[in-house]
């Protein structure tokens, strides 16, 4: 009971005695059972001083002037406010049984006659206090279960309010899976296909969705492609959610598709993989489409390029003319003409009409559509030098001088080189009209140049075009790359050089960055790995208002 009285809030214990002396006394002997005590001198006082109190136990003297103990005792035992307070009468004389019948109907539930002995009065006052305790204790658990009924109440309508939700999320994510325009297939952690949306047997060549499900994924991969799956799952297992990677995947006819994927990892509860869902979208149309969007740019950057490439034929013809007309001039003053001389205009002949077929050669190869062109190995300088070629006559006849910084012993990236000699005229182009945008914005016949510098890092060669010209607009250096956004005049561009420029260099796996001053230059930088091993998985273009360091 020591340990009940201590571990709780102390109880009160009411003493009602009109003589202080015996007040005081009372109160010394129940010091002991550290409890707070309230003393009252009169019934008046005493209800007075237990408003808004909880008593445990009351000692009241009998006899008092004014409310007597009875009185007190009685008007406690009906105030509906509080909880019934066993009442120890304190009494001088023993009490006849009508007289003990009154005060037991009070609220009596025990007497002391005067003179008590203290041992006595603490013994009954324990066992009153360790009922108010045993009280306490039994309203404290009927909260508590009170409380649990409520908290388990609430938990059912949240479960019930989960589960419905869940339903209709579950009736949802159907509904999206099954009129997605993808193929959506789910994939164990075995990588077995559990399910299918209701288009993927369509797309796949399959009759049903029973054909697929539990086929592994690997039956839909080419083994060229297995490496780039495995990298692109062992990315979505630490980013969660991979996406736009192409792949070849093969249908259940055997044939062979291009498509873009997208990869989500599914949790457990404890965080470990439990399934992935692959979103497939059949893009071989989309491909065709680009190449022939880039087919018919090339054809459009050599009318552009017209002008040098005449330039460029028409000079080695000059110097077949000239070597040509020397010769006729030697035979017609009736001179012999020496072997050596003969061998040596001969020569200068067949190396112009060499030149003027590698320049036709190249233009042809350039020109035509590379869908069947097999990427490989080449020389980054070299193919920025041809595409110089073909407009170097151009700039300068608009006196754009051209700077070349070219780098030695730059490693071979791979890729296909009239590809990227596109890129490198598009660059060009676009640097060209970003000076002469500037020249006739500003009435400032500034020196319009182009820099062009190749260098290389331990993993990416890297080409450099910088012009100072009218630079791009912060706001619109995210939109640059979008296909058929241009900053030029109506009728001046298309606005797909940039955006084919980009695809292409994706395409190699490399960057494109772009950095802009406006109104004062903006640089072009293209990061290519040398091999497959530096190949980036997740090419990104990056913009800056700023220029180069």
């Amino acid at each position: 009971m020591k340990k009940d009285m201590t571990s709780r809030e102390k109880p009160n214990i009411l003493i009602v005695d009109d003589n202080y002396p015996n007040l005081y006394m009372l109160e010394l002997a129940l010091v002991p059972l550290k409890v707070n005590i309230i003393t009252a001198l009169s019934g008046e006082e005493a209800m007075e001083k237990i408003k808004g109190k909880k008593v445990a136990v009351a000692i009241i003297d009998i006899r008092m002037p004014g409310m007597d103990g009875v009185e007190l005792a009685t008007i406690m035992h009906h105030d509906k406010t509080r909880d019934l307070v066993p009442v120890i009468f304190l009494t001088c004389l023993a009490k006849d049984e009508q007289e003990l019948e009154k005060c037991y109907a009070s609220g009596a539930v025990d007497f002391i006659l005067k003179p008590y002995n203290n041992y006595i009065l603490l013994s009954k006052v324990k066992i009153f206090l360790e009922f108010f305790f045993q009280r306490q204790r039994i309203l404290e658990q009927k909260r508590e279960i009170e409380q649990k009924a409520e908290d388990l109440a609430r938990t059912n309508k949240t479960m019930q309010e989960t589960e419905t939700a869940l339903t209709d999320s579950v009736k949802l994510y159907q509904t999206l899976i099954n009129t997605s325009p993808e193929a959506i297939i789910l994939l164990d952690s075995e990588l077995r296909i559990s399910d299918v949306s209701e288009i993927t047997p369509e797309i796949w060549g399959f009759q049903s969705k029973e054909e697929l499900l539990g086929l592994s994924f690997s039956e839909f991969l080419p083994q060229e492609e297995n490496s780039k799956f495995n990298q692109s799952l062992k990315s979505t297992k630490s980013k969660k959610l991979v996406q736009n990677v192409e792949l070849n995947l093969r249908r259940g006819d055997k044939s062979i598709f291009i498509a873009e994927i997208s990869i989500a990892l599914i949790n457990e509860i404890e965080n470990k993989p439990f399934a992935f869902m692959v979103i497939i979208r059949d893009i071989s149309q989309r491909k065709k489409m680009e190449q022939q969007m880039i087919h018919n740019a090339r054809l459009l950057s050599l009318g552009e390029m017209a002008t040098g490439i005449a330039h460029e034929i028409n000079q080695p013809l000059n110097n077949i003319s000239l070597t040509l007309e020397n010769v006729f001039n030697e035979i017609q003053s009736n001179k012999p003409i020496s072997s050596s001389y003969f061998k040596d205009k001969s020569e200068r002949v067949f190396d112009n009409i060499y030149r003027m077929r590698s320049i036709i050669d190249h233009i042809r190869d350039f020109s035509r559509d590379q869908t069947d062109f097999f990427s490989s190995l080449f020389e980054i300088n070299n193919s920025i030098g041809n595409a110089v070629s073909m407009i170097a006559a151009q700039f300068k006849h608009r006196n754009i001088e051209l700077i070349r910084e070219y780098a030695d012993d730059i490693p071979q990236v791979h890729g296909n080189t009239f590809k990227f000699e596109q890129v490198v005229l598009n660059l060009l182009v676009n640097a060209k009209d970003a000076m002469e945008d500037k020249r006739e914005m500003t009435q400032v016949d500034f020196p319009m140049c182009i820099k062009i510098k190749t260098s290389h890092n331990k993993q990416f060669v890297i080409t450099e075009i910088t012009d100072n010209g009218i630079g791009i607009k912060p706001d619109e250096l995210e939109k640059i790359v979008l296909p058929f956004y241009t900053t030029k005049a109506a009728g001046k561009g298309t606005g797909l050089g940039l955006s084919i420029s980009h695809g292409i260099v994706k395409e190699m796996n490399g960057t494109i960055e772009i950095l802009s001053k406006p109104g004062i230059e903006t640089t072009i930088k293209i990061k290519l790995p040398f091999n497959k091993n530096g190949a980036k998985n997740s090419p990104d273009i990056v913009f800056s208002e700023k220029g180069n360091n």
